[in-house]
């Protein structure tokens, strides 16, 4: 009987690495047909809250046959010096977990060896791998976004096999802060003022339409910072107190080249002042 593979997807690692890093999104048939160099897929599941992602992911994780196992995250708003403060606590990674080793007590039972292929990067996996590996002799492959995987978890692992990824073109530097600094300019509405993180979160939204990867839209909004086109300054906010405020400086983004003026269309001939001493009276 060939060996089996148990294939666990971290999709929150695994699509943030790709998408910050390369400025893709996952190709989940591609995983399958990796999960199968290493034998028979019995089980492959996705976790994440999928109310936080496309609502096509779903199906597209459907439609290879990996299981997408919703996991809510746990949102507590609690007040601070500053104001309210948001704190998240995504348990999809525990969940993920509880299952792998509940795989492995299946597969022990039976005195039987399986490979488990957990598809992340995130270094908080090591105890559930040196789990797999030493209590429950199983084989794990760490299959992560090039750059991004921990070096504890590939060491405790022993195998890793990265994700391929097709190179990207480089964005042009002064069209990506040509677009930052229009957005910028656009305004906030219907928030009444930017500040860097909100830049960052708007830079990084679909809807905005600014080129490059998250990676390389971070590294345009810190040079706008150095250069001092974006400006830091304090700011009264009724509910939170006193808060960053990101100010463009336009003058200074004039002199950069970051906002571009079209040209005027020129006069066409015969039209214009000149036309008007060939203007006829009518009786």
């Amino acid at each position: 009987m060939p060996e089996e593979v148990a294939l666990f997807i971290d999709l929150e690692n695994l699509r943030y690495g790709l998408l910050n890093n390369h400025g893709q999104e996952p190709d989940f048939a591609y995983l399958v047909e990796k999960a199968k160099r290493y034998g028979r897929p019995s089980m492959m599941r996705a976790y994440a809250d999928f109310t936080e992602h496309p609502p096509q992911m779903n199906r597209q994780l459907q439609v290879v046959g990996i299981e997408a196992i919703n996991v809510p995250v746990k949102r507590t708003t609690y007040s601070g010096i500053t104001g309210s403060i948001e704190r998240v606590k995504n348990a999809a990674d525990m969940v993920l977990a509880l299952d792998a080793i509940t795989e492995a007590l299946g597969v022990d039972l039976i005195d039987r060896v399986k490979s488990f292929l957990i598809v992340t990067g995130d270094r908080d996996y090591v105890k559930l791998v040196t789990l797999l590996r030493n209590r429950f002799g199983q084989r794990v492959i760490i299959c992560g976004v090039p750059g991004c995987i921990s070096s504890d978890l590939e060491t405790a692992a022993g195998e890793t096999d990265h994700i391929e990824v097709s190179p990207v073109e480089p964005t042009d530097p002064l069209q990506l802060r040509q677009a930052l600094v229009a957005m910028v300019m656009r305004g906030p509405a219907p928030l009444t003022y930017w500040s860097v993180k909100i830049v960052d979160q708007w830079a990084q939204s679909p809807n905005q339409s600014i080129p490059g990867t998250a990676k390389e839209r971070r590294d345009a909004i810190g040079q706008l910072l150095d250069e001092g086109v974006l400006v830091r300054r304090p700011r009264p906010d009724p509910k939170r107190g006193q808060v960053q405020e990101a100010v463009l400086d336009q003058d200074k983004a004039k002199t950069l080249g970051y906002i571009a003026y079209k040209e005027k269309t020129p006069r066409r001939e015969g039209l214009g002042t000149e036309a008007k001493g060939n203007d006829h009276k009518t009786a």
